[in-house]
């Protein structure tokens, strides 16, 4: 989600389009309880300097806070939020950013809301303290607010997710969203549950989109040696945060029965952050018994973009998808995705997934072993993919979002000089 964030973020600051002067970031500073935002072009594009902030602190002597001891951590973590950062200032991602920016003579300024600006939210209205503050400064400038929800599965499966994080977003969808002016949602079913899950004034307008899913552009040409390993070997792919609800549990299961296969059998590649349920994996989560199972952490754009562009297939068992953009990604470059039909899969599309049982393992088996059995029949099938999947560009989604933006503030009665993303 927070690739679709910068990707979303950059494309808006890159076509702001007619009615908009810019787009400028907002970061919500917790001890100064306000957004701070920079023009400065360091920062853009932000796909591409956030993933090397963590080497940029290191460069510039940062880093997070380092407790002496547990007790000390949990006394720190029991502190009331604003009093915390002010005695461990490094404890926030923020605050570590503006001192960086600081060092680096980087302008972070106050953030004004004033009439001509539009608030963009674009995900994280329900996280943290921060949403309250921006709402009431954008409704005093008397300026319009536009939100994007990426899915409700927080609503209709809490389980799925620490109790807290359900009762979160609850409180971010009744409070903040109503008083936004318009809402975009990343598919059909994330804008019917939305109806259906919160009370939200029917005269409200929530519009969709379609997720860039092209190749990635302006990153690394390093490759990572765990990648390059991976290139010339026959495996599916998965990419995937690791929680329960993407179902690593059957893929597991599934390429346990493959190992029939011996040697014949694809590796199966995940790919993402999370901590892997040891319990579900041999080998402390790592490699199956016959080693074909490989876990990566995360990787950057250019590793992802080798890893897609190099797959056999591609695979997506995920029980509930606001949109599912690693399915996208699959299909725009050409690859089989063997996918789930939750939420808002089925929009990508309806005939070009190959669909399987995210409660039945064997599902996944059969297709694997079809495949296995007849190459021509996966050529047959990747040529129909590439032929007539029409893939979407970050441009293409930003435009769509700018056009909402746009309408909304017309419709509030003025021409608008400037956006503002946050």
């Amino acid at each position: 989600m927070s690739r679709t964030v910068m990707k979303l973020a950059d494309a808006l600051a890159g076509e702001p389009g007619n009615v908009f002067r810019a787009a400028r970031p907002l970061f919500f500073h917790p001890i100064l309880r306000r957004a701070i935002t920079t023009e400065n072009s360091l920062l853009s594009p932000l796909a591409a300097f956030f993933p090397r902030l963590k080497s940029l602190y290191a460069t510039a002597g940062l880093a997070g806070t380092s407790y002496s001891s547990r007790a000390m951590k949990g006394i720190a973590t029991s502190l009331p939020k604003p009093l915390r950062y002010r005695l461990f200032p490094r404890d926030h991602g923020v605050i570590l950013f503006a001192r960086w920016a600081q060092q680096q003579g980087i302008d972070l300024s106050p953030a004004s809301l004033t009439d001509g600006d539009c608030l963009f939210v674009p995900g994280s209205f329900w996280l943290g303290n921060y949403a309250p503050v921006l709402l009431a400064q954008a409704r005093a400038a008397r300026i319009p607010i536009t939100a994007f929800v990426h899915d409700t599965l927080l609503l209709s499966h809490p389980e799925w997710l620490p109790g807290r994080h359900s009762s979160q977003f609850r409180r971010g969808c009744e409070t903040f969203l109503p008083f936004c002016k318009a809402i975009i949602c990343n598919s059909r079913n994330t804008r019917q549950e939305l109806r259906r899950l919160v009370a939200l004034p029917a005269s409200l307008p929530i519009e969709t989109c379609r997720l860039g899913d092209q190749g990635f552009d302006n990153v690394s040409t390093h490759i990572p040696a765990a990648v390059s390993e991976m290139l010339a070997k026959r495996y599916v792919l998965f990419v995937s945060t690791r929680i329960p609800r993407k179902n690593h549990a059957l893929l597991i299961e599934a390429w346990r029965q493959l190992e029939q296969l011996g040697s014949s059998t694809p590796y199966l590649l995940l790919v993402g952050g999370g901590a892997p349920d040891a319990s579900r994996a041999d080998n402390d989560g790592k490699k199956g018994q016959s080693g074909r199972i490989v876990w990566l952490g995360n990787v950057d754009d250019h590793g992802l973009e080798a890893l897609y562009r190099c797959a056999w297939m591609t695979i997506y068992p995920s029980l509930g998808e606001g949109y599912g953009l690693p399915v996208a990604e699959a299909l725009s470059r050409g690859k089989v995705c063997l996918a789930a039909p939750s939420g808002g899969i089925r929009e990508i599309s309806e005939d070009l997934i190959d669909f399987i049982d995210p409660f039945d393992p064997q599902s996944i088996v059969n297709r694997v072993t079809m495949y296995l059995s007849d190459p021509s029949r996966l050529a047959s099938r990747e040529a129909d993919i590439r032929r007539r999947y029409g893939s979407t560009s970050w441009c293409d989604t930003a435009a769509t979002i700018r056009s909402v933006l746009e309408r909304t503030v017309l419709r509030e009665g003025s021409l608008r000089s400037k956006t503002v993303v946050t």
